[in-house]
């Protein structure tokens, strides 16, 4: 009996690891980004983060949050997306597909996740897009010059995906 009772718990401890493993924790963006990150990027204090995490119908995930300046118009925002396997295939592949959203410009970036896109635009909002299978992550910092931006943006997502 005492064998069986080990066995037992060594299975749940297994079982919950595997779990752990293929459907893992889901993000929560300002556990990863904090909120010094935030002041640090864009060089002002920042109030909390708002946002939320949210489980959708279909097995969404999502974990929309944004930090933005104490005084000024500069801001950080970031949405993690995951379509769960109730979602139609390829979801987050086919909304990477069309964007930047309003036709701007973008410019392909190696190394992160599967493919990745930066777009800057003329409203001041340059945003990185990273697919990384079924989980798109969009990054976008308000604010701050275009051309300045674009190191902070994968820095911030190199992060987000070693916790995914």
């Amino acid at each position: 009996m005492g064998r069986t009772m080990v066995g037992f718990a060594i299975l749940i401890i297994i079982c919950a690891g595997v779990r752990s493993a293929t459907a893992g924790d889901k993000i929560d963006v300002p556990k990863v980004i904090t909120k010094s990150d935030a002041q640090k990027i864009l060089g002002v204090p920042v109030k909390d983060a708002k946002g939320r995490n949210q489980n959708g119908k279909g097995g969404y995930y999502d974990s929309e949050w944004s930090y933005h300046a104490i005084n000024g118009d500069k801001w950080l925002y970031f949405d993690v997306l995951y379509a769960g396997r109730e979602a139609p295939p390829h979801l987050t592949q086919t909304m990477f597909s069309v964007l930047p959203a309003d036709g701007s410009k973008s410019t392909r970036i190696d190394g992160l996740g599967d493919k990745a896109i930066f777009c800057p635009n003329e409203t001041g909002m340059a945003m990185l897009h990273v697919l990384k299978g079924d989980i798109l992550i969009t990054i976008g910092i308000h604010g701050l010059p275009a051309d300045s931006v674009l190191d902070s943006e994968k820095s911030m997502a190199t992060k987000i995906l070693a916790n995914l």
